[in-house]
């Protein structure tokens, strides 16, 4: 097999023909127009999951407890849709996440990783609905498991109408309670 080098954001990284680099997986999501959030795990077959004999009940578990996708900070529901094996590069997990539409922000976290070993990298991609050129990339570790995307379009100003309506709310009660101030102020005056 010849070497062949990735590179990826200033990191050279060699592989082996088409394999993984071992230490290394890949967490890919796209988001769809409607929110909805597709996901693939790609676990080389050199590390300990790419060749692993659980059941489909264990990997289901191990998606839906070690990864965490959430929109605007709310969790989306997720989906274990299965396991395959991937073209020479180990084992493929797929997931999906029931995410609303027009979110300003969405957000991945792989808890699985401070369970790996410490070397284990991952790269983490999360791509936004077709069109949108919104993209966000990362090398995740046990240290480092988090990655954000912020969609063009969703979120802000939805966030802009909630603080609006926030300040609607605290200003009815500002005027309440000043209200409610002056009439007893009144009141205790009147004695």
């Amino acid at each position: 097999m010849g070497m062949g080098l990735v590179v990826m954001t200033g990191l050279f990284l060699p592989r082996q023909g088409r394999a993984h680099t071992p230490g290394l997986s890949v967490a890919e999501l796209e988001v769809g127009a409607d929110g909805h959030v597709d996901a693939r795990l790609t676990f080389a077959s050199l590390e300990p999951l790419g060749t692993t004999t659980l059941s489909q009940e264990d990997l289901r578990a191990f998606v839906l407890e070690g990864v965490d996708v959430a929109a605007d900070g709310a969790r989306c529901e997720p989906t274990y849709r299965g396991s395959s094996a991937d073209e020479g590069d180990g084992l493929l997990l797929a997931a999906s996440y029931a995410c609303p539409p027009g979110a300003g922000e969405i957000d991945l976290t792989l808890y699985y990783l401070s369970g790996l070993s410490r070397g284990h990298r991952q790269v983490a991609r999360i791509l936004g609905p077709p069109g949108s050129g919104a993209r966000a990339e990362a090398v995740l570790t046990g240290d480092h498991r988090a990655l954000s995307l912020t969609l063009p379009g969703g979120g802000p100003g939805r966030r802009a109408g909630m603080r609006t309506k926030l300040i609607a709310l605290t200003a009815g009660f500002a005027v309440l309670m000043l209200s409610l101030f002056v009439w007893r102020w009144r009141a205790t005056r009147k004695r």
